[in-house]
């Protein structure tokens, strides 16, 4: 069924402290509980968390009223005190939204609009709320009052652009010059540029991108691409698409093995690298040929 709804991403950001401050176990605990509240905002504005994307949600809501309200709680927790004392400081949270037409079916959404949020929301800098014209339109007065435009710029896969407004926040001067760090020709090139990261494994292909950011990887049978090969690992690794790259992490015991282009393979051992160009993944053991049962090919693409 095709409904018209207001999409928010939100994505919890700059942990890197918090994990070195606390280590992994702890800052898990406390990424996790960030998240439980964040849905709360959401309920509370009368949403749904369609899906949990690593330390982020996508969610949907019929009236996009509530999906600001919901944004400007989720900023709210994030910086209260009593978060701040349990050792969130550092972490934030980027909010991007969309409003638009989506297919709903099974409890997921799928459509274009969900293209469009995804990326606002990777435009947005920590602690921001990043919204479209389409969004914007359909505020309340006091609402359209504090969204300042940032820029129109093309989004791939439409003909018109689109505009991008910041939500100013309540205390904020009424000062319409916006001093976001998110700048003219840096949101133009971010928003033009598609990055998708294609992989193939036996016969099957695969893509992982903004609207797809993860996919796991190993000999289990729930796992996005299950390999056959017995030196995989049953959760051998992942690969998620975070802040404009595309990281792989490995979890196995015989590890990863990466080659780019001609290069020699690198091992990665419960580790992440960022994956670039194109190559192969050896899964547990190096890679000889593509084909083989324990070999995902890889092309990282960035079409303008």
């Amino acid at each position: 069924m095709e409904i018209d709804l207001a999409i928010l991403f939100a994505d919890v950001c700059d942990s890197t402290r918090l994990y070195e401050t606390v280590g992994n176990v702890r800052a898990t605990q406390i990424i996790q509980g960030l998240l439980r509240q964040l849905e709360s905002a959401v309920t509370r504005g009368g949403g749904r968390v369609i899906k949990s994307l690593g330390d982020g949600l996508m969610c949907t809501f019929p009236d996009p009223v509530g999906a600001c309200t919901a944004a400007e709680a989720m900023m709210a927790t994030v910086a209260s005190a009593s978060l701040m004392t349990a050792q969130v400081g550092g972490v934030h949270v980027r909010v991007g939204l969309h409003y638009g037409s989506a297919v709903d079916a099974d409890g997921d959404v799928f459509g274009d609009a969900i293209n469009v949020a995804a990326r606002v929301q990777s435009l947005a800098s920590p602690q921001e709320v990043l919204l479209t014209d389409e969004m914007v339109r359909r505020l309340s007065e006091p609402l359209r009052k504090r969204s300042v435009l940032l820029d129109r710029t093309t989004v791939k896969g439409r003909t018109v652009p689109t505009s991008i407004y910041r939500l100013r926040p309540h205390d904020s001067a009424e000062d319409t010059t916006d001093s976001t760090v998110i700048g003219r020709s840096v949101l133009r090139n971010l928003t033009e540029a598609a990055l998708t990261l294609k992989l193939g494994y036996l016969d099957r292909e695969f893509v992982v991108d903004l609207a797809h950011p993860k996919l796991t990887i190993g000999r289990s049978e729930t796992s996005d691409i299950m390999i056959l090969s017995r030196q995989a690992s049953r959760q051998h690794g992942a690969i998620e698409f975070s802040r404009e790259s595309f990281m792989l992490t490995d979890h196995s015991s015989n590890g990863t093995f990466v080659r780019t282009g001609d290069g020699p393979p690198i091992l990665l051992r419960r580790d992440s690298t960022r994956l670039v160009g194109s190559g192969l993944l050896g899964i547990g053991s190096a890679p000889d040929k593509d084909g083989d049962d324990h070999v995902i090919r890889f092309v990282c693409d960035l079409d303008l």
